[in-house]
């Protein structure tokens, strides 16, 4: 599609954020201890004092660390926007907008769906092992459309259409590689029949998503695995962000921060209102991506300090590589947790102490191999002068638990 650059505002000079490798980092790295605590014991209870000890807070804690995802969902949003308004000045931007896509998340996961089945049969060596640790597949239950939806990303609604109550995943957390698939077609919608306009598109598709979401559970029409039960607006918290930091003046911003603000309000006191466990934990990631939002607005001014602190450097080397460890850690991890809760390490503590360093420790190695040899080819060729946009690319967010109604 051709759009000249007369048909669009232009470009800022500068629209990076400098430090989302940090924050894909550290988002990498809270999904990891989450997913490493699923055998603990997790003895803390509220009104128990009894069990308020080091060790139980520790787990208690580690439990809240699920919020990586909906970071990720916001960080997506924006590096799409800024892939967009970047696009939309070219002509064929949207064969070259698919073709990154496409190029960028389908063969590393492939080859990753290969070596999940490799790891699961080895696992099947150990059988204690492979019937204690519940998260691992059992591909003896699928059927080929269970296969299909696996290999295409969209097994979170393709299982509907097959009949199935359930979708069924190889690799468990790749539940959110489905919404970012769905996140990534309404985007090149947008650039296709609305590149000039494509920021009030994105704002009334967040509209229409809303509406969309309490008619439907007015109706009891469960939308569970599509993007319109609300997780578009997780993507479009980070749309606002992009347009806000690039686009936006004085007035602009204190609009923007009172929408996001109404999207904290929004989903506190949705949550209060709801009995569903899924519409709940929706909520609560409404709620953490527009505070989140929030802060990428405020504090936009120190992002070239943040992005060039010697200590955050380690953890934007985990966020540079963030899809490699988003595809090679899960499995690893929650083999690893169960076998260590097997030996008798699963009280909270040792959990905290001892398992949760040792699945960071044995995870980053395999990503990081898995960076340099599957994901480096293919992803999309950048000169010296965009290696940072590079970086900015819009990577998957990293997961949330195996099964759970997020």
């Amino acid at each position: 599609m051709s759009n000249p650059a007369s048909a669009v505002p232009a470009k800022p000079a500068e629209t990076r954020y400098l430090s989302f490798d940090f924050w894909r980092g550290t988002a990498c790295l809270m999904l990891l201890c989450y997913h490493a605590i699923f055998y603990a014991d997790r003895g803390w209870e509220m009104h128990d004092r009894s069990t308020w000890d080091a060790g139980s807070i520790a787990v208690r804690l580690i439990g809240w660390l699920w919020i990586g995802v909906p970071m990720f969902f916001v960080v997506s949003g924006y590096c799409i926007a800024g892939s967009l308004d970047s696009l939309r000045r070219k002509p064929m931007s949207i064969r070259e907008y698919f073709s990154r896509r496409i190029r960028r998340i389908y063969p590393p996961l492939w080859i990753m769906l290969g070596i999940a089945i490799v790891f699961t049969g080895l696992v099947n060596l150990f059988p204690a092992l492979a019937q204690k640790c519940e998260q691992l597949p059992r591909f003896g239950e699928y059927s080929i459309a269970t296969w299909v939806g696996n290999v295409t990303a969209s097994e979170s609604w393709l299982h509907r259409l097959t009949g199935a109550t359930e979708p069924t995943y190889v690799l468990p957390n790749s539940w959110t590689l489905c919404y970012e698939e769905q996140f990534y077609a309404i985007a090149g919608l947008i650039l296709l029949c609305g590149a000039r306009r494509m920021f009030s598109m994105a704002a009334l598709v967040t509209v229409a998503t809303l509406v969309a979401r309490h008619v439907c559970r007015a109706l009891e029409v469960d939308t569970h695995g599509v993007l319109i039960d609300g997780h578009w607006l997780l993507f479009a918290a980070g749309f606002l962000v992009y347009h806000t930091v690039n686009y936006g003046q004085a007035k602009h911003k204190v609009a923007a921060l009172g929408v996001l603000f109404a999207g904290m309000i929004y989903g506190f006191l949705d949550r209060r209102l709801q009995t569903d466990q899924f519409q709940r934990h929706l909520d609560e990631y409404i709620f953490i991506s527009s505070g989140f939002a929030i802060g990428l607005i405020v504090c936009r001014k120190w992002d070239r300090w943040l992005a060039e602190l010697p200590l955050a450097r380690p953890i934007a080397a985990c966020g540079r590589m963030s899809y490699s460890i988003y595809l090679t850690h899960y499995l690893l991890v929650v083999a690893l947790s169960c076998s260590l809760s097997m030996v008798g390490i699963s009280t909270d503590g040792w959990v905290a102490l001892v398992v949760v360093p040792i699945c960071i420790a044995a995870a980053i190695p395999p990503a990081a191999l898995f960076h340099q040899l599957v994901e480096k080819p293919f992803m999309n060729p950048s000169s010296s002068k965009t290696e940072s946009a590079r970086r900015n690319d819009s990577q998957p967010p990293v997961v949330h638990v195996a099964g759970a109604s997020v």
